[in-house]
């Protein structure tokens, strides 16, 4: 049986995490600051409950932090960094993201 350090196996359960499309929309929605769930839906187009258990697992990889206030949840980046990242994969592969490929066409 192969073995893995343990840093290996984090940062595989990182990108995971990010490797899926609602979660990576979610991760760019708080690039621009912190949102509140209800707000996150509202831009992403998903249900609450959705939302949050896609909150959960960026939360609990490390990914976002999250801000109790009252009955509300908002959250941001747990690190800035994230946000170039992402950037970074998206211009590696040659990924333009709506806003940029509306822009291409115009």
């Amino acid at each position: 049986m192969e073995r893995f350090n343990r840093d290996d196996e984090r940062l595989a359960a990182i990108f995971r995490a990010m490797g899926h499309p609602m979660r990576l929309r979610l991760l760019r929605e708080v690039v621009g600051g912190e949102l509140c769930v209800s707000a996150l839906g509202r831009k992403a187009g998903s249900a609450q409950a959705t939302m949050s258990q896609h909150l959960a697992i960026l939360r609990d990889r490390g990914l976002v932090v999250p801000d109790r206030r009252g009955n509300m949840t908002c959250y941001r980046l747990a690190d800035e960094r994230i946000a170039d990242l992402i950037g970074e994969a998206r211009e590696i592969f040659n990924l333009k993201t709506e806003l940029e490929a509306a822009h291409a066409k115009t």
